[in-house]
């Protein structure tokens, strides 16, 4: 693992990503409210292969949005790669959800090779200890705002 595997670049366009994963979040509730969430996520490599996705029931229980980019990339790619990053518009959580499959985003990741998280507002009603991934959120005031008023709608 190097330093670099931790540092976040070029926040300009993830900025770009996180206001693309917003409109994705629309076009999605406008497809099928009942079966997409209000959060998305995009898996970036180091050689800038790129998937999104957003959250979306799997039977009775959510598949959050961090997995089902996780599961795209693999999937299409293969192992994610050292150096990549996930961009989100709301941080990975942590905390039980009996409503959620699978364990936490935050333990997916802590036990995947990324070690980057980039999301445009942080889950207040999440307890950060645990990550081994280095998590950084937007300052462009007006994706922090769009991503804070589409994560009010469940939070």
């Amino acid at each position: 693992m190097k330093i670099s595997d931790f540092e976040i670049h070029n926040r300009p366009k993830l900025d770009r990503v996180l206001a693309k994963l917003c409109e994705l979040i629309i076009d999605r509730q406008k497809e099928d409210n009942d079966k997409y969430g209000l959060v998305a996520a995009c898996i970036i490599d180091p050689d800038n292969n790129m998937v999104e996705s957003v959250s979306r029931h799997v039977g009775e229980k959510w598949s959050h949005a961090e997995r089902e980019a996780m599961n795209i990339y693999k999937d299409k790619y293969g192992a994610i790669p050292k150096g990549s990053i996930i961009v989100t518009t709301l941080s990975p959580c942590n905390e039980r959800m009996d409503d959620r499959y699978s364990e936490s985003c935050t333990d997916l990741i802590n036990n995947s090779t990324v070690r980057k998280v980039y999301c445009g507002y942080k889950d207040p009603t999440q307890n950060k200890n645990n990550n081994k991934f280095t998590e950084e959120c937007t300052d462009n005031e007006q994706i922090k705002k769009l991503c804070k008023r589409i994560s009010d709608e469940f939070i």
